[in-house]
């Protein structure tokens, strides 16, 4: 009641006493009618009580600031690279919540241990200096390639002289619980990261994968599908409202890996987008012998991202999650799979050899899309894998 008159504070009290409540939230709940009867204010003074009530539940003023306040305040988790930052904004928002989404072995988990390192490096270098809860529901967590990724990741960002840097430091401020199934999850949710987040050392929080408990098996029948995506849709509300209360509390990001589910019906992946799918792919792809670059290409990008797939979870997720980041990938070529005949020794021989196939078919190529975001517009770029991790494939050709 700070900052009330004494008048004002007696006017609370009493109604608190009256209405038989604790807390003044606790007699918005009343109906006002209810609220006016059982306190016995004219219908004036009922209406200032309520009101100074309303004002100690709900600070507004509190939470009212200038933009330029919080543009001063924002603060972002880097990716390790620029152009990738560049893409989504400034990177990572502290007190957002982002998806990565894609298909199977498009790097989704490469990317988020690559944050996990990310989050731990000074600010100086784009970090947030603090730790990282890592929930991992995909068996067993990958902390090998975790602890290979530190060194080359460290001193890509940091310069060569980190690259001898303390792996077992970085892998001790990273908190891993591995949840086998659902309850396992939800009671992680409820007690296991709150207290960790009450350290106020956690700045980033990462779910891989939120969608791999909540999958359906219909084993038993339509009737149970019925029941489970009722329930499942209660589920996302209910860590959807945790996500975002615990970000803005404790300063941290959230980052939760989501997968994909094939679309089925027009608009999906029909025979109209097999075409154009594969009119972009040709008309993008550089002839025989040209020097193949690792430029972006947005032809090559929307023939591998269009059409029959769509992230799982519905829509219902997608307005709890702020950013949504895609992955992409088209497979390549071996160097033997492509053989083009050439004239042989003899009048009208022919023998198969290698033709020197472009570059860019003896590899995986990677693209990373910013579906939707707050900070940044829908976009995309190239990208390669190494051994710290993701990078622009122009800064990687350039090394």
């Amino acid at each position: 009641m700070a900052g009330l008159s004494d008048e004002d504070k007696a006017l609370v009290a009493r109604c608190i006493a009256k209405v038989g409540c604790e807390e003044a939230h606790q007699c918005l709940l009343v109906p006002y009618a209810e609220f006016a009867r059982a306190t016995g204010l004219d219908d004036a003074q009922a209406r200032r009580a309520w009101r100074l009530l309303s004002e100690m539940a709900y600070p507004w003023e509190d939470r009212c600031v200038a933009a330029s306040e919080l543009r001063a305040s924002e603060q972002w988790v880097t990716t390790g690279d620029a152009r990738i930052d560049e893409l989504l904004g400034g990177g990572i928002r502290l007190g957002s919540i982002a998806e990565v989404v894609g298909e199977s072995a498009t790097g989704k988990t490469q990317l988020c241990l690559q944050l996990a390192i990310a989050a731990q490096l000074p600010e100086s270098v784009g970090g947030a200096d603090g730790d990282v809860v890592y929930i991992y529901t995909e068996g067993a967590f990958p902390a090998q390639r975790l602890a290979a990724m530190v060194g080359p990741f460290v001193a890509r960002v940091c310069g060569e002289q980190a690259r001898a840097a303390d792996v077992d430091r970085f892998l001790r401020r990273i908190q891993v619980a591995e949840l086998e199934d659902m309850e396992t999850m939800f009671h992680a949710l409820d007690y296991k990261v709150p207290a960790l987040l009450s350290t106020g050392r956690v700045r980033l929080v990462i779910v891989d994968s939120i969608a791999a408990h909540l999958r359906f098996d219909m084993d038993g029948g339509y009737e149970d599908a019925a029941r489970f995506y009722k329930e499942r849709s209660s589920h996302l509300m209910q860590m959807g409202a945790k996500f975002k209360r615990w970000a803005d509390e404790y300063r941290c990001a959230f980052v939760c890996i989501n997968q994909v589910t094939d679309v089925v019906g027009s608009g999906g992946g029909g025979d109209d987008d097999r075409q154009q799918s594969q009119r972009l792919a040709a008309d993008h792809t550089p002839e025989s012998g040209a020097d193949a670059s690792l430029a972006d290409s947005d032809g090559e990008f929307e023939a591998v991202a269009l059409g029959r797939k769509a992230p799982a979870l519905g829509a219902m997720w997608a307005n709890i999650i702020n950013t949504r980041i895609a992955m992409h990938q088209r497979r390549g070529l071996a160097q033997s799979d492509i053989l083009r005949p050439e004239p042989g020794p003899g009048p009208g021989d022919q023998q198969a050899a290698p033709a020197g196939p472009p570059r860019h078919l003896l590899r995986t190529r990677r693209w990373l899309e910013n579906v939707f975001s707050p900070w940044a517009p829908c976009a995309q770029c190239e990208v390669v894998l190494d051994d710290g991790g993701f990078r622009h494939a122009q800064a990687a050709q350039s090394q």
